[in-house]
């Protein structure tokens, strides 16, 4: 016999030991519930409820600081658990000895599964050519660059004017939403260069979306949502069986709901879902709930369940791991490639503008990272 198996210890600290104060822990879970409510709904309250007058660069700063924090959410306090959960002593000897790095496989499956969808849900390189060619045929009469005469003579490949003429379209279209967007902006800000500069106080709302954009946002949101309700469950377990240091892990639980709300909700309120649209809420109670939820849950089981038993160290660090995957994989992505570093971005920010986007990335990033010193 393995000498090992002799010194292992058992999993599992029976049922919760000391004094359980029900009371509090019921206060605790209407305090998480209100502090995750109006996290993620006041970027969506603020976005569709226009007698508010918010100011569109919070919006702007509220967008990146979200994106911070999301990344730290996935790096500082999803991905620590999984580890510490699947490589617990007690554990048998495949998550110990023979595979410690179960986490991390776990984690990149995860990401992979999420990347064959996002290749699977883009569409076809070919017919996306056929609808910019039917686009082009549709608009050719009212294009104000090239005539048919002009068109018929050019030695430009028709492909290469199709794709010309749509990017010159929407450069023209983004410039005058910009322009209609912000009172102050000026006929001597015309150019490349100021049009940059007045991102942040652009506003979407009323701007037409082609489907497969709304699509892919529509999916995305779904996706990061998806990921951090896996965790928020476990969270509020956890905060439910917790007796020693009850109130120092409820208020840094707190403030981890309000700064997870606010970059979920900030990314909410960005997709142009219709004025009527039910969804936006929908997610915003689910993201609200989750972790109440998760309390409900640990307040009845806190006599049965145990979060250091083999089955709860399992569940609790295989989840985690995929939620990690998919928060890494969704931020770094779909959020922070597609702000900084793809052609869209290059279009509507300067560099100046990028600069002040990513240090609010750092700070929802540093702030999200301190929480995780005590939560």
């Amino acid at each position: 016999m393995d000498p090992l198996e002799d010194v292992k210890p058992a999993c599992g600290s029976g049922t919760i030991q000391g004094e359980y104060d029900l009371g509090i822990h019921v206060l605790g879970l209407f305090l998480v519930l209100t502090a995750s409510i109006l996290g993620c709904g006041f970027p969506v309250v603020a976005k569709r409820v226009k007698w508010l007058k918010i100011p569109p660069p919070v919006f702007f700063a509220a967008k990146h600081f979200g994106t911070g924090v999301l990344i730290a959410t996935a790096f500082v306090h999803l991905l620590p658990v999984a580890f510490a959960s699947l490589t617990d002593p007690c554990l048998p000897d495949l998550f110990i000895v023979q595979y410690p790095a179960m986490p991390g496989v776990i984690m990149m499956g995860s990401m992979f599964c999420l990347f064959v969808i996002e290749i699977v849900s883009y569409p076809d390189e070919k017919k996306m050519q056929n609808m910019y060619e039917d686009e082009y045929a549709r608009t050719m009469q009212d294009n104000p660059f090239m005539t048919g005469d002009e068109k018929a003579q050019s030695d430009m490949p028709a492909w290469f004017i199709v794709f010309y003429e749509q990017y010159v379209r929407q450069r023209l279209e983004l410039v005058k939403m910009v322009q209609n967007s912000s009172p102050s902006y000026s006929a001597s800000q015309h150019d490349h260069g100021h049009s940059h500069n007045a991102v942040e106080n652009f506003d979407p709302e009323n701007q037409a979306v082609d489907p497969a954009v709304y699509k892919k946002m529509s999916a995305q949101i779904t996706i990061l949502e998806g990921g951090i309700l896996f965790h928020s469950v476990f969270v509020g377990i956890t905060i439910s069986l917790t007796i020693d240091g009850f109130i120092v892990l409820l208020i840094a639980i707190l403030f981890h709901q309000m700064f997870e709300g606010l970059g979920l909700g900030s990314r909410i309120a960005e997709v142009p879902y219709p004025k009527k649209s039910f969804r936006p809420w929908v997610l915003v109670v689910a993201f609200g709930t989750t972790a109440p939820i998760g309390q409900a849950i640990g307040i009845l089981a806190r006599d049965s369940y145990d979060p250091n038993s083999a089955f709860g160290l399992i569940i609790v660090g295989v989840f985690n791991a995929i939620s990690s995957g998919l928060l890494i994989y969704a931020a770094l992505v779909d959020l922070l490639y597609e702000d900084f570093l793809s052609e869209h971005a290059t279009q509507v920010m300067n560099k100046a503008t990028k600069i002040k986007a990513f240090c609010w990335v750092l700070a929802g990033a540093a702030g999200m990272s301190i929480v995780g010193a005590f939560a």
